[in-house]
């Protein structure tokens, strides 16, 4: 057993060798064999109960093997790019090697003299067309996903995956791990999003500009946001539905909470005629389910701790809107609600909400900023306007 120790643990490397060649190998940055089976149009039920017969990774893989379920040379396939996978990231990396007899681990399927000579070459080979910064990404390396720039992965699925995946947090090795892209492609791909502004790294400071107020007429910019029901929310892909888009404060807010409360009651009524409501937080993702999550909403709750959004739909901040007395009702309120933790600053306290109704065309029919904290929309102005939109086929 070869181990290959390097300063990122992540890269750390074990090749189990049988005459020189690779019998075996143990990875930081390999995905799951379940992982690749899939990538690979094998079901993930085949592939639960490949693991339960067989009883292990040589087992499991005779099994679809037997059943005709993958063929030799597919499989054959899948342990070479798995190999490639592996050596590609360590090509221009500096380890501290040992040795030892091998112990048990994770094996691969035994590769013969000519193809382990092949993956090497070629993982030599892919590595020296890498930029200078695509090789100076580390498993480590995390990336912070601007909401906004939505447009530049449409029809590129490798850019999408890596997109959501940086908004769901991972880091690049977490990338690796559960994407099926191979290293090179996946930092590639990570080199032209953060070109294009779609991903930063995760430290850099998200550049400040609060765009003018919004109007009536405009079409809503469009954005992407983890929803706190998991996964993410693409603002266009609700085109077709009027949409009430209400942006709030951090999490735990005495005068947002209460209103969602109200929004939670009718949202019956406003699901009846079609209309989508969607919740916008200044608050990490994180801490959604110890805010507004435990009124449980039964529509999407979106987390935007860098503020994107807010700035590119011209919320501003106000003090005095922040201190106006007539607050003092729904902030009582608020605190019933959330206790303590009403006090907590994980977004922006002076920030004044704001309400958008959007029409099924993606165009902007009312656009409310609040002149002070709890001034929202009358509920049956809501109402009025949702009796007005065209409920969509659902036939």
């Amino acid at each position: 057993m070869l181990n290959l120790a390097f300063a990122d643990q992540q890269l750390n490397t074990a090749l189990r060798l049988m005459q020189g060649q690779i019998v075996g190998l143990r990875s930081g940055v390999l995905p799951p064999w379940s992982v690749s089976l899939i990538a690979q149009g094998v079901h993930p039920v085949t592939i639960a109960e490949a693991q339960q017969v067989g009883g292990s990774l040589q087992g499991a893989l005779a099994f679809l093997l037997d059943r005709g379920y993958l063929g030799r040379a597919q499989l054959d396939g899948v342990a070479q790019e798995r190999a490639l996978s592996a050596l590609l990231p360590l090509a221009w990396q500096t380890s501290m090697t040992s040795s030892a007899l091998w112990a048990d681990a994770p094996s691969e399927l035994p590769l013969n003299s000519t193809s382990t000579q092949q993956i090497i070459e070629t993982a030599e080979r892919h590595a020296a067309l890498l930029t200078r910064e695509e090789r100076a990404l580390k498993p480590s390396s995390r990336f912070s996903a601007n909401p906004l720039s939505v447009s530049t992965m449409v029809g590129n699925e490798d850019k999408e995956r890596v997109y959501h995946a940086a908004m769901r947090g991972l880091s690049l090795g977490e990338m690796s791990q559960r994407l099926p892209q191979r290293w090179d492609t996946l930092t590639q791909t990570v080199s032209r999003l953060l070109r294009e502004g779609a991903l930063r790294p995760q430290n850099a400071a998200a550049p400040r500009e609060v765009a003018d107020a919004l109007k009536a007429g405009q079409a809503a910019p469009d954005f992407c946001l983890p929803d706190l029901a998991g996964g993410e929310l693409r603002l266009s892909a609700l085109r077709g539905q009027p949409v009430w888009l209400v942006f709030n404060r951090q999490s735990t807010c005495a005068m947002c909470n209460p209103h969602h409360a109200k929004i939670i009651a009718m949202h019956e009524q406003l699901r009846a005629r079609g209309v989508q409501i969607v919740s916008v937080w200044g608050s990490p993702l994180e801490d959604l389910s110890s805010g507004i999550g435990r009124q449980r909403p039964p529509y999407p709750v979106l987390a935007d701790p860098n503020d994107e959004t807010y700035d590119r739909y011209g919320l501003r901040m106000s003090l005095k809107g922040t201190l106006d007395p007539r607050n003092l009702s729904t902030m009582i309120q608020g605190f019933r609600m959330m206790g303590a933790s009403a006090l907590k600053d994980d977004g922006e306290l002076l920030r004044m909400p704001a309400e958008f109704l959007i029409g099924a065309d993606g165009v902007i029919e009312t656009a409310h900023y609040n002149s002070y904290g709890s001034d929202w929309l009358p509920i049956e102005r809501v109402l009025s306007w949702a009796d007005h939109q065209t409920v969509p086929d659902r036939h």
